[in-house]
């Protein structure tokens, strides 16, 4: 008896659902790793993001099981999936962007008032200019994410969004949406004046000494020891803030977590 031999398209029907679902996984994990800070920064080699893409994808597809994607094999299907997995993992690493941006908020806010407007560095996590506090700030908010298990937190919300949002079944529920990107919005801010409060209203304080004693005391040169006692102050408050602005980051790691799977749920399938 002469075996029979598969041709292209008995191949294609029997894996083709099976690429279309590896494919799908990886765009979402993909999104995600580019919006999650951690996981996207520019000092991170292209090779270990792809590398760490290609083992997430394979983790999820042998923990998950065989998902072949719903809906036919064709360019317009594949295009509408396409994007909404990158939607999907985008907006989940949203949620933890947020929170880095209220650190550096925080950190542009306080050097202007301590008189580090004018200093700038480059970021290695961004390759942006940013303030030197800003910068500090950054780096111990990457540092407290890591020791709250922040980054292991973020895979497991990925991991179970493929449990609530099948594979080429989001629906986007732009109500819900909105109004989460919105009260994110609001959290930056408020996020940032909470922990910049303190330093802020110190440096105010002494501002308003130096200047009462420019107008008392015009023979006193401000300008060469006001630098000196906003810096000095400014930057012995921050450091004494840092033990409860670290406390306060574990709630926030948690509230970002949450923004996530929110965000997550916003485009579950209706039931």
């Amino acid at each position: 008896m002469t075996p029979t031999v598969l041709d292209a398209d008995s191949i294609f029907a029997v894996l083709g659902p099976y690429v279309y679902a590896f494919s799908l996984v990886l765009v979402r994990i993909a999104a995600l790793v580019a919006t999650t800070p951690l996981f996207s920064a520019p000092a991170m080699p292209m090779p270990s993001k792809m590398g760490l893409v290609g083992v997430l994808t394979v983790l999820v597809m042998v923990s998950t099981g065989p998902m072949p994607a719903p809906g036919p094999l064709d360019p317009v299907n594949l295009t509408g999936a396409v994007l909404s997995e990158a939607i999907v993992g985008g907006t989940m690493g949203l949620a933890v962007m947020v929170l880095f941006g209220a650190l550096a908020f925080t950190g542009q806010l306080v050097g202007i008032q301590m008189g580090f407007a004018i200093a700038n560095v480059v970021d290695p996590t961004t390759f942006q200019q940013v303030g030197v506090v800003a910068q500090v700030l950054n780096l111990l908010g990457l540092m407290l994410f890591l020791v709250f298990d922040g980054h292991l937190l973020m895979l497991r919300a990925l991991f179970d969004s493929f449990d609530v949002v099948p594979l080429g079944g989001a629906v986007m529920q732009t109500g819900l949406i909105v109004a989460e990107l919105v009260r994110l919005g609001g959290e930056l801010f408020s996020i940032g004046l909470r922990i910049a409060l303190p330093t802020v209203c110190v440096v105010l304080l002494v501002n308003v000494g130096l200047a009462t004693i420019a107008r008392t005391v015009p023979q006193v040169n401000i300008f060469v020891i006001g630098f000196l006692f906003t810096i000095s102050l400014g930057l012995l408050v921050l450091g004494l803030s840092l033990p409860s602005t670290a406390l306060l980051f574990e709630d926030l790691v948690e509230n970002a977590i949450r923004a996530a799977l929110r965000l997550m749920y916003s485009f579950a399938p209706r039931a």
